[in-house]
Order: C-alpha cells, then sequence, then structure tokens
C-alpha cells in the first residue's frame, strides 16, 4: 500500500498533469513573450538617455502586465497546492521540499511491495512527461521546479532499469566554483541557461565543518524573478542578476541511516548559514548591477 507520504507526492503529480495542457498551450507562450519583451528592455539605457526611459518604462508596464496571470494562474495554484499536500511548508528557499520528504521515501524504498510498483512506475512516467514537455519554469518557478525535481529523483532513481540520467533534458546543471568572482565571471556565458552555481560552505564561512558536508550555496541564472513567500517581483529577467538560494544541497553525511537525524540537522545549520549569506548576496547583486 502507498503510504500517506507519497500518495501526496503522486496527488501532486496529478495536479500538474490535469493542468499540463493549458499550461503549454497558454502559459507556455505568454512567458515566451515576456522573456522576448526582457530581451528588449535590457537593450535600452534609460538613465542615459529620455527616449529610452520612456521605452523602458512602457515595456516594463507591458511585461508587469503579462506576467499577472502567470503569477494567477501558475505560481499561486501550484505553490498552494505543495503547501496543502504537506511536501512545502512555505519557506522562501524550499528546502522544505527535500526535508518534508526525503526520509518518508527512503522508508518507501526499504518497504515497497511488489504491488506498489505498477502505481510509482505510473507515475514516474507522468512526471517525466510533464518536465520534459513543458521543460519551462514559467519565470517564477525555477526554484520550486529545481527542488522538485531533486526529491523526485530520490524517489524515482531507485525504481529504474536504466543506467541513463531519465532527468537529464530538464534538471537544473551544477557549475561548481570556487568564489563568487567565477560566478560573476560565468554569468554572462551562461545567461538564459538552466544552471546553478555551487560554492563550498568552507569558502563562505572561512572554516570547515566538523563533520563532511555538501553545503552549497547556489547562485540561479535563470530568470531574476524573486518569489517572496506568495508575492512575486518581476525585475530585469535576463540581466545577469540570477537568484541566490541556499540549502538545496544541504545533505550533511553522517555515520548513520536516520534520515530523521539528518533532516533535523539540516534545519538547525539553514537559519546560522542564511544569516551569514544575506550580506554576501547583497553585494554581489550590487556588483552585477552596476556591471550592467
Amino acid at each position: 500500500m502507498i503510504p500517506p507520504k507519497m500518495q501526496a507526492l503522486f496527488d501532486f503529480l496529478d495536479f500538474l498533469d490535469v493542468n499540463k495542457k493549458e499550461y503549454i498551450e497558454k502559459y507556455i507562450p505568454l512567458c515566451n513573450e515576456v522573456s522576448q519583451l526582457d530581451k528588449e528592455r535590457c537593450k535600452l539605457k534609460p538613465n542615459e538617455n529620455y527616449k529610452d526611459k520612456q521605452k523602458y518604462e512602457c515595456i516594463d508596464k507591458e511585461i508587469k502586465e503579462k506576467f499577472e496571470p502567470i503569477n494567477e494562474n501558475i505560481y499561486i495554484p501550484i505553490t498552494y497546492k505543495l503547501r496543502e499536500l504537506g511536501i512545502w511548508s512555505g519557506d522562501n528557499v524550499y528546502t522544505s521540499i527535500w526535508n518534508n520528504n526525503v526520509s518518508e521515501i527512503e522508508d518507501f524504498k526499504r518497504n515497497f511491495t511488489p504491488e506498489d510498483l505498477e502505481e510509482v512506475f505510473h507515475y514516474k512516467q507522468k512526471y517525466l512527461r510533464f518536465r520534459t514537455e513543458t521543460n519551462n519554469d514559467f519565470l517564477c518557478l525555477s526554484f520550486v521546479f529545481s527542488n522538485l525535481d531533486e526529491i523526485y529523483k530520490v524517489l524515482f532513481d531507485f525504481f529504474k532499469d536504466t543506467p541513463e540520467n531519465e532527468f537529464e533534458s530538464f534538471e537544473t546543471k551544477t557549475i561548481e566554483v570556487g568564489d563568487f568572482g567565477e560566478i560573476v565571471k560565468n554569468l554572462t556565458d551562461n545567461i538564459g541557461k538552466n544552471v546553478k552555481y555551487s560554492i563550498p560552505t568552507e569558502k563562505i564561512l572561512g572554516k570547515k565543518q566538523a563533520t563532511r558536508t555538501t553545503e552549497r550555496i547556489e547562485a540561479k541564472n535563470h530568470f531574476n524573478v524573486f518569489n517572496m513567500g506568495d508575492k512575486i517581483e518581476v525585475g530585469n529577467i535576463s540581466n545577469n542578476k540570477g537568484q541566490i538560494t541556499l540549502g538545496k544541497d544541504n545533505k550533511t553525511e553522517v555515520n548513520s541511516n536516520d534520515e530523521i537525524a539528518k533532516k533535523s540537522f539540516r534545519w538547525q545549520k539553514r537559519d546560522t548559514i542564511i544569516t551569514t549569506v544575506i550580506g554576501i548576496i547583497g553585494l554581489l547583486i550590487a556588483y552585477l548591477s552596476m556591471k550592467n
């Protein structure tokens, strides 16, 4: 029998599948329009010429108008559903998508029955089809889908009959860098690509942890859409000011199979690291703004 937590993950996939056709036919074209408008906006120099300023403000208004239905009909319903099902707890960096589900997934992988397999494979194909056929973060869900890809991969990679990475075509690619300076150098080359930059925690905190860790501070360079609770603020989407997130790879390696202990440890570390990183994030964004 499928446990409640697993059923919640499957119910969310049913929700995506029901809405998939509308997303593809109505909202992906709208997202493309917004992206194109942003490219036009980025070519302007509103601080240097009055005509550019007028045109910039006109395009900016159009972007906000076109983005509003995306927010109302994509971001809000999807994140509401995630909270309703208990998959996400409402945190701004979406780390609870991992923390709320990983221990239950590990339990299921240890205790599944042969009768569960048909349903698992059914929902696996449903998720892979959705992500492949849409292959879009709708200008506001890059953090959400990146975290969902990660947790669903933990589940579905266990139930596969091929050595291939079935998430390859749509999952976020990670670029390992040594510091924020390397991120700045890479941003221009990767505008519009679904990539994230990963920096070892000790590079930020200035010391190594007592236990081996794979914590990372990640800068997302796909769209500059900041998710602040239920409020979406649309900025210069391709203007080299990528999203910055923390905690998605906070998977501490400990000599234990107790995933619940791991989950608790992640939450304890998260707030401390976030406080340290906030100042760095501000400096990075300010620097990129001056560069542009």
